[in-house]
């Protein structure tokens, strides 16, 4: 009898011990892997549109550019070229490699009279370069004409020079257009679109004359705004949209484009490449060469820089 007591107190005893064993084992839980964070940006706001924003153009190290404030140029009376160093070319893609001497763009603005204005350059003054140009043996081709010459085979005289004026004022036609033509002479107006008929500025009529002339009228964008400062999709607007305008009409293709202000670095030129232009016009300084048909160079020419200094500029290249 004593024997089975303790037959039954032993069981319990094992019973108990294993009982605590397996409360304890419950109770110390190993370590697990932390839980995942819930993520921070929700599904709501993952399924939105993206926020529309200016797309960044990049900044050529090597030019600082320095636009006046003034939207319109001739508020500001001064024109950034003298402040500009050139940019280093880039060669022409599928053209000729066969370099050409350089040839002087002559650039204005304005043929009118303001006091103070540089960009403003009086009548008279610029019937004074037109008679030294003509009185030395000058003779002006168009854009064009460059363009065939640097890069197509074309001959031009040996003293060839382009006249170019930017924005696209109505004194262009009222002076400089008779005063050109006076002496032989035609050029190329970078006319801004959005101003064609506007007070100070040439009309349809104008330009057409112009154009029957001989003149070339080419794109000097719709609203002449900082082309660094705007989205890809705006200069790729304002490329074709004043492109289109002009060749509907002029009722011929426009391949040259100046650069408003200036400001131009190697995205911009590939957005004229696209956009169908041949031609890019800088206001840095020099002759313009055949290095890279979209840095042209061009010659500043401002109101009282003397007969000396202008004729210092269009007979040496690197003045």
């Amino acid at each position: 009898m004593n024997h089975v007591k303790s037959k039954y107190i032993y069981l319990f005893f094992v019973i108990t011990v294993l009982t605590t064993l397996v409360i304890l084992g419950c109770s110390s839980r190993p370590n697990e892997a932390p839980v995942p964070q819930k993520p921070t940006i929700n599904e709501e706001i993952q399924n939105q549109e993206p926020r529309e924003e200016q797309e960044p153009i990049e900044k050529e190290s090597d030019k600082d550019v320095s636009p006046p404030e003034a939207d319109n140029p001739l508020e500001s009376g001064n024109d950034p070229l003298e402040s500009l160093e050139p940019t280093q070319p880039l060669p022409p893609a599928s053209l000729s490699p066969a370099l050409k001497s350089p040839i002087p763009i002559l650039y204005y603005h304005s043929i009118d009279y303001e006091e103070g204005n540089e960009l403003r350059v009086p009548p008279e003054e610029f019937e004074a370069h037109m008679e030294h140009l003509s009185q030395n043996g000058y003779e002006s081709v168009t854009l064009d004409d460059l363009y065939q010459y640097f890069y197509a085979g074309k001959d031009l005289p040996e003293k060839a020079f382009v006249l170019t004026f930017d924005d696209g004022y109505e004194d262009n036609y009222i002076h400089a257009f008779p005063i050109a033509e006076k002496y032989g002479y035609s050029g190329t107006v970078f006319v801004v679109t959005e101003w064609i008929g506007g007070k100070g500025y040439l009309n349809r009529q104008q330009l057409l004359e112009m154009n029957q002339a001989g003149w070339q009228i080419e794109s000097h964008t719709v609203t002449h705004p900082y082309l660094d400062s705007i989205s890809t999709e705006q200069i790729k607007e304002e490329l074709l949209t004043s492109k289109e305008v002009l060749e509907e009409l002029l009722g011929k293709p426009k391949v040259a484009f100046a650069y408003p202000y200036g400001v131009y670095d190697s995205s911009i030129i590939e957005l004229c490449r696209e956009t169908g232009y041949k031609m890019g016009l800088t206001i840095d300084r020099g002759w313009a060469g055949p290095e890279d048909p979209f840095r042209m160079k061009r010659v500043y020419c401002y109101a009282q820089m003397g007969l000396d200094e202008f004729r210092r500029r269009v007979e040496n290249a690197n003045y």
